[in-house]
């Protein structure tokens, strides 16, 4: 069936029938609808919001928003377990603040290509 429309304020994708046409009706040997329109079907977002979603997954929207999580997911693993981020046993928010200050110039520098095992990472990691 084909996606024919959808109404984000109710979470509905409604579908109809690929071969009906709205002027000749259905198209099939054996017509799935009397109506001219074909048969339709709704499916709430609720029923299965994997399957069924906005924006639809082949679309290049999803490409973008699919892209921006799954960045910051990395970003997230490379502060956490590569930089020890949870690691700190430090009582004050400014140590904290220190320590993810640092983890972030780290972060930043990887984006320079810089060698995994730089002297900078290490000198930092043994300080905080």
């Amino acid at each position: 069936m084909n996606h024919d429309g959808s109404e984000p304020s109710k979470t509905w994708l409604k579908f109809r029938c690929p071969l009906a046409s709205r002027k000749y009706g259905c198209s099939c040997s054996t017509p799935c609808s009397d109506s001219k329109y074909g048969r339709t079907v709704h499916f709430a977002m609720k029923d299965n919001p994997r399957l069924i979603n906005f924006p639809p997954r082949d679309s290049e929207e999803w490409k973008l928003e699919y892209n921006a999580r799954t960045s910051a997911e990395r970003s997230n693993k490379r502060e956490k377990i590569d930089f020890q981020l949870e690691s700190g046993r430090h009582r004050s928010t400014k140590m904290w603040y220190c320590r993810l200050y640092h983890i972030l110039m780290l972060q930043h520098l990887d984006v320079w290509d810089l060698p995994f095992e730089s002297t900078l990472a290490k000198l930092i990691l043994n300080v905080a």
